[in-house]
């Protein structure tokens, strides 16, 4: 997000500079838009391996993160779509914070959630699709 704004006060600072009429100056910027959409989409990016193995979830990021949690703690797991992806959140039985987890469906191929969704739910956790 903040590189789709810095982008859109670039574009906005070098096209107020040009000696061209308001029009074509405000053109400018509506069409740079999804040029700066998908340039900020694809360097945003995070990519993530997800595994379970042996009663755990394992989360590993492109940037050497890694998240891991026991399908046991899980109290609950919410996928909330939206139009540009989706919100995973995983609530927990105990005193741990929800994560949350942001899947992008923009610009990206296909990848595996139903999968993923079956196979935690084959293992008792509840599952919500809001």
């Amino acid at each position: 997000m903040l590189l789709l704004l810095a982008g859109v006060c670039i574009v906005t600072a070098v096209a107020s500079r040009l000696p061209i009429s308001e029009i074509v100056k405000i053109l400018t910027v509506l069409v740079s838009l999804p040029l700066l959409i998908f340039c900020s989409t694809k360097w945003s990016k995070n990519n993530s391996v997800w595994k379970i193995q042996k009663g755990e979830i394992r989360i590993r990021f492109q940037n050497q993160r890694e998240d891991s949690f026991l399908l046991e703690d899980i109290k609950y797991l919410r996928n909330v779509p939206r139009s540009g992806g989706n919100l995973v959140m995983f609530f927990f039985k105990k005193d741990q914070k929800t994560k949350r987890y942001w899947r992008n469906k923009l610009f990206e191929k296909a990848d595996d959630l139903n999968a993923l969704v079956h196979t935690i739910k084959q293992e008792g956790v509840e599952y919500y699709y809001m």
